[in-house]
C-alpha cells in the first residue's frame, strides 16, 4: 500500500515542565550531563490524577517525550550541524538529536527524584522552561540499556573542559539567592558552564560577556581558553 504522507495526528499535552533553564543558550546538550539541573513536571487536567501515577515511584528513571516549543518551523531541513562535530559539519537530521526536526519532538531520560501529589520532580534534565510534555514512560533497564550499542560520533561521554571561577560579588549574590526554589545554585552554574555551552565554532574573545538565564536570574560570564569567569548573578526580571 502507498504511504499516506498527509496523515496527521492530534496530540494533547499531558503536562508542562518547570525548569531552571529560562532560555535555550546554556541548556545541556544531552540529559544526565548536569545532574544538579532539576525540573518539575506538572500534569494538566484531566491527566493530573494520582491513579495515573500509581506504581511510577517504583522506577528510578523516566523517558519524557516532549515538544521543542521554541524550535517549531514551517519548513524542515534534511541536514543539521551537531555541536559534537564542531558545528560546521552537516549530517542527516535523522542521524542527530537536533531540535530542528520535521516534527519538533524530543526524548530525554531523567531521574525521578520524587512524586509530589501529581507533580514529578526530575533530576538531570535538559528541558527549557514551559516545555509541553506529550507522554512519560518508565525506563526499563534490561530493554533500554544496550551496552554493545554503537554511538557513531557521540560514542564518548562529553567531558568538562572548562574551569569555572566566581567573582567575589557573584559568590556573595549566590549565597543570598540559593534556597529551596533555587537549590544548589552555585553547583548548577558551575556544572552548566564547565561543559562549554558556547558554539564550538565561535572564536575566543575574553572581552565578550555572555548572559545565561537560570531560574529567574541572569548569569553573566566571560571565557578565555578553558577558563570561565562568572562576573555577576542578577535578577533577570529587573532588566
Amino acid at each position: 500500500m502507498p504511504h499516506n504522507t498527509d496523515t496527521q495526528f492530534n496530540l494533547n499535552s499531558i503536562g508542562t515542565i518547570h525548569s531552571c533553564f529560562g532560555e535555550k543558550f546554556g541548556i545541556p546538550r544531552q540529559p544526565g550531563l548536569v545532574k544538579s539541573a532539576t525540573a518539575t513536571l506538572e500534569l494538566l487536567p484531566p491527566f493530573n490524577t494520582p491513579s495515573a501515577l500509581r506504581g511510577l515511584d517504583d522506577f528510578s528513571h523516566l523517558w519524557v517525550i516532549f515538544i521543542f516549543h521554541q524550535s517549531v518551523r514551517e519548513q524542515w531541513k534534511a541536514t543539521v550541524r551537531p555541536p559534537r562535530l564542531g558545528g560546521n559539519e552537516r549530517i542527516g537530521v535523522f542521524a542527530s538529536r537536533s531540535n530542528f526536526r520535521p516534527n519538533p519532538i524530543g526524548l530525554s531520560v531523567v531521574e525521578l527524584l520524587c512524586i509530589e501529589g501529581t507533580a514529578l520532580r526530575l533530576g538531570g534534565g535538559d528541558f527549557l522552561d514551559k516545555t509541553p510534555v506529550l507522554d512519560i514512560k518508565p525506563y526499563i533497564p534490561y530493554a533500554d540499556c544496550i551496552p554493545s550499542a554503537g554511538g557513531a560520533f557521540a560514542i564518548d561521554t562529553p567531558v568538562r573542559i572548562n574551569c569555572v571561577e566566581f567573582s567575589d560579588a557573584a559568590e556573595q549574590t549566590i549565597g543570598q539567592l540559593e534556597n529551596d526554589q533555587r537549590p544548589a545554585l552555585r553547583q548548577l552554574i558551575s556544572d552548566m558552564l564547565s561543559f562549554n555551552p558556547r558554539p564550538a565554532y565561535q572564536s575566543d574573545d575574553p572581552k565578550r560577556i555572555f548572559g545565561t538565564r537560570i531560574f529567574d536570574l541572569e548569569v553573566k560570564w566571560s571565557q578565555s581558553g578553558q577558563a570561565v569567569h562568572v562576573q555577576e548573578v542578577a535578577d533577570y526580571s529587573k532588566k
